[in-house]
């Protein structure tokens, strides 16, 4: 049996690999897997945050930030228009998106650092 907050990364997950489709390459929790091909993107989904304030006996409101990664070191110049292909792709299909802002993914290992974005979602239930 699965907690909440893994059910419902689990669900958004899914939602975002079926709503993305060819243009992403994989949508992880695990920072070192997420290396785009050229041509594709990854998502890092970032350890979500989880707000009690409502009430301590009543389920958390989970808050998700996603790392929208593309291209390689040599590839970069290509990088924003993939990311923003996917931003627009995540709004038109109605993803409860609060803000994106340009931010750098370092890899891991000192393999160099991606241009990226990291998208702040709204509650998404």
């Amino acid at each position: 049996m699965s907690n909440r907050v893994t059910r419902a990364r689990d669900k958004l997950i899914a939602w975002l690999e079926e709503r993305l489709g060819d243009l992403v390459q994989i949508v992880t929790i695990d920072p070192a897997a997420a290396k785009p091909s050229p041509g594709k993107i990854a998502i890092f989904i970032e350890p979500p945050e989880l707000d009690y304030s409502a009430s301590w006996t009543a389920a958390p409101e989970i808050g998700w930030k996603l790392d929208i990664i593309a291209g390689t070191p040599a590839t970069q110049p290509t990088a924003l228009d993939l990311i923003t292909d996917a931003i627009e792709t995540l709004a038109d299909n109605e993803l409860n998106i609060a803000s994106a802002r340009p931010v750098s993914f370092t890899l891991p290992n000192g393999a160099g650092t991606l241009a990226a974005y990291e998208v702040t979602l709204n509650p998404l239930d």
